[in-house]
């Protein structure tokens, strides 16, 4: 496996922000781990109830781990807001996962009730963004 590609597969684990990360290709085999430093922001977990309370409602999660956007460009509006009627297939926002933009579409219909996370916000796999009601 060439330098130069080991040095690129190393710089992307650090902007991506992962642990782990393993390439099995023609080139070779490669396994790639970081200790990860705690994060300069501040997550808020919810409690126990609250944690039942999203898990009952309907919602659209995150479908991996990545920084979520509201809109497509910094300078457009929010692609979904509350109040707003989600179809099922509908763009809802943005991740951003190794440098990579992502749209998160809903896998459910309804209104938006609550919107759970910030523009830039980091979130991980399977994670509420949206609650939802009918």
């Amino acid at each position: 496996m060439e330098l130069d590609r080991v040095k690129a597969l190393i710089k992307m684990l650090q902007d991506a922000n992962l642990s782990h990360l393993e390439i099995d290709d023609k080139q070779g085999h490669i396994i790639l781990k970081q200790k990860l430093s705690e994060p300069a922001t501040q997550t808020v977990v919810p409690t126990a109830s609250q944690q039942a309370e999203i898990e009952a409602e309907k919602t659209i999660n995150a479908p991996f781990v990545g920084t979520f956007y509201v809109s497509e460009q910094p300078d457009k509006a929010p692609m979904i807001k509350a109040g707003d009627t989600v179809a099922v297939g509908q763009s809802v926002g943005i991740i951003e996962a190794m440098k990579m933009m992502n749209e998160v579409k809903s896998e459910v219909e309804g209104t938006i009730d609550k919107v759970l996370v910030s523009n830039g916000e980091t979130v991980e796999f399977d994670q509420p963004l949206f609650t939802l009601k009918d």
